[in-house]
């Protein structure tokens, strides 16, 4: 007995040790960040940003890695399958949450795979709708809609994009019914906005807030929680439905099983980056706002969002073609 408890002290003091040295020296050679999606995308942005300044309180180089492909699928697995040493890291979107409520054949687990680090930015949608829309606030097109149900219609990005899901959630909790017509990008939806072959949409506020601002779509209101820097003059859907929210968003995270005082000194460091001004400034040119949360307070968050879009994936009958 004396001996195994002597054998067992040895062994978790060696561990502590080798963890703390460990962890002084992290990190003492370049960081791999990996992007799913590709270059000048808003993921990527928000990587690049993020990686220079952790670069520059490292003095160790964050490398932007793009890797493309099958939704965000290709990069998100090269990074679960990655060494768990706080070395690789992903640049995890709302695109990787919906995938997993809406696909059943990842090679990978969005929540048991991967180290939650820390959310960077959060983006609303702006709702806007052609200008022959008789509705010009949120109260009105649900009045609308439920005058002439299954009469409305609305684009989007495709099916169970995050716009798609977004517009779902508001007709929920709305209690209206709108038909769905979704089309192979944002570009082309919005084009029919426009054009008025299509009556509204749910789109990013980078797209759509140049085109409300100066005449071409009347903007209804923005899909954040509480109004947003960007666009402070319009209402959020939420002060006419309490307790909506829909929103993109970005966040790192590593491999499941990375040591937790390398995310834990991660999160720190990407949380103070964001708090810099020209950091703040260059985000805000792309329509988002900085978080920086606790590695606790990111997973929660992505369990919440991954409940939530599955519910409304299921709710709302939505099947793979």
């Amino acid at each position: 007995m004396k001996l195994f408890r002597l054998i067992a002290f040895s062994t978790a003091t060696a561990f502590a040790t080798g963890h703390d040295v460990w962890s002084a020296a992290y990190p003492d050679r370049p960081i791999r960040m990996i992007v799913a999606f590709s270059a000048g995308g808003g993921s990527d942005l928000a990587a690049r940003n993020v990686a220079q300044k952790m670069s520059e309180t490292f003095g160790q180089s964050v490398i932007v890695d793009n890797r493309t492909g099958a939704n965000g699928a290709i990069g998100a697995e090269l990074t679960a399958r990655a060494a768990a040493d706080g070395y690789t890291l992903l640049m995890l979107s709302v695109a990787h949450v919906i995938a997993a409520a809406y696909e059943s054949t990842l090679p990978y687990d969005v929540i048991r795979d991967f180290a939650a680090v820390s959310q960077v930015v959060q983006q609303p949608y702006l709702v806007v709708a052609n200008l022959s829309l008789p509705a010009r606030s949120i109260q009105e097109l649900i009045a609308l809609a439920k005058m002439k149900p299954g009469e409305l219609n609305y684009g989007s990005s495709g099916i169970a994009g995050s716009n798609h899901l977004a517009t779902e959630l508001f007709s929920a909790a709305a209690g209206i019914r709108m038909v769905h017509v979704p089309y192979k990008g944002p570009q082309q939806a919005l084009a029919d906005v426009l054009g008025g072959q299509m009556q509204l949409m749910f789109t990013s506020i980078i797209v759509g807030l140049p085109l409300a601002r100066s005449g071409k779509l009347r903007a209804l209101a923005v899909t954040s929680a509480r109004r947003t820097n960007a666009a402070p003059e319009y209402p959020t859907v939420a002060e006419t439905l309490p307790g909506y929210e829909s929103i993109g968003w970005y966040g790192v995270v590593a491999p499941r099983g990375t040591p937790r005082a390398a995310v834990e000194l991660l999160s720190r460091t990407i949380a103070n980056g964001l708090q810099s001004k020209d950091v703040k400034e260059r985000l805000a040119a792309d329509g988002s706002e900085t978080v920086g949360n606790t590695p606790v307070e990111f997973e929660h968050f992505m369990q919440r969002e991954l409940t939530r879009y599955a519910k409304v994936i299921k709710d709302a009958g939505i099947r793979r073609e």
